[in-house]
């Protein structure tokens, strides 16, 4: 008797998650990527809102949430998110307009790092955010790296924090709004953040075809893919290797710099990217799940 075609669904999917996790966490330096090669000779932060803007489009048709039944507590949830999500990708394209994708990647791994100390009661929880934070020691003047742009690293340890704060915005809005719309919303708001500053100056992005559609490539590469990948995939792997995965991304986003922009890392760059990629699978690793 064969399983009814749902069942055989499932099935599929939890035999693929692997690969779409594979999938998911290779986006995103790609989508880093092509945003720093679209942006040569335009304003990155109007990359950064029209970004914003064609994935809260598209998730608002997606999820299509009912704006009118959504209490003022919710509503707030959704800002805070995005106003999060705002701040962590301005100031990750203004960090990628002075530094290597590799090293831009790299730094604002510390803010995931940093959530995961959050109540840390064991003395390996500690080991591993010291040891990403001798990483970016590694990148700074102090030993020698005088070639790295320090306002790019400033941006970059901003998009750290704001991402830390996008993590445990996102837990509230999880638990105050039901479903994708909270993500949705979340994504709606950071447009209506970054319009000031991005929209304004957006109009070589939208000039051409071929713009407009290197614009769709970096949103969805960025945002949509990989946002959707990890909601399948995360059904159906363990936390601890999807967080292993995620920890490659810094890794990944060198190799993409290299080929892709031709970016040359000294030794001190690539052991401190080395050093915050162990630091993050250590931390997935020897995490305690949530009670």
């Amino acid at each position: 008797m064969t399983a009814p075609a749902p069942q055989a669904r499932q099935d599929t999917l939890t035999l693929l998650a692997p690969l779409l996790l594979v999938l998911s966490v290779s986006m995103p330096p790609l989508g880093g990527g092509l945003a720093k090669e679209v942006s040569q000779g335009h304003d990155i932060l109007a990359l950064a809102f029209l970004r914003n803007a064609l994935a809260a489009a598209i998730m608002m048709v997606i999820v299509r949430p009912s704006l009118t039944r959504l209490t003022r507590a919710q509503w707030g949830a959704a800002a805070a998110l995005g106003a999060a999500l705002a701040i962590m990708n301005a100031n990750f394209y203004l960090a990628l307009a002075r530094l290597p994708l590799g090293v831009a990647v790299a730094i604002e791994f510390l803010g995931p790092l940093a959530v995961a100390m959050v109540g840390a009661k064991r003395l390996v929880d500690y080991l591993w955010p010291l040891l990403a934070f001798g990483g970016v020691l590694l990148l700074t003047p102090l030993s020698g790296a005088d070639r790295l742009d320090p306002l790019g690293l400033l941006f970059a340890i901003i998009t750290a924090g704001a991402w830390a704060a996008y993590i445990l915005l996102s837990r509230h809005a999880g638990r105050q709004i039901p479903g994708m719309t909270g993500l949705a919303l979340a994504l709606l708001f950071a447009t209506l953040f970054t319009a000031p500053v991005g929209l304004p100056v957006s109009g070589p992005y939208l000039s051409s075809p071929e713009m407009l559609a290197k614009v769709a490539a970096v949103s969805m590469l960025s945002t949509l893919l990989p946002y959707a990948l990890e909601f399948v995939a995360l059904r159906r792997v363990s936390t601890a290797l999807f967080g292993i995965m995620m920890a490659m991304e810094p890794a990944l986003s060198a190799v993409v710099g290299l080929y892709l922009l031709g970016e040359v890392l000294s030794m001190s760059a690539v052991g401190a990217i080395a050093l915050i990629c162990l630091a993050a699978v250590g931390s997935s690793l020897t995490r305690r799940p949530a009670p």
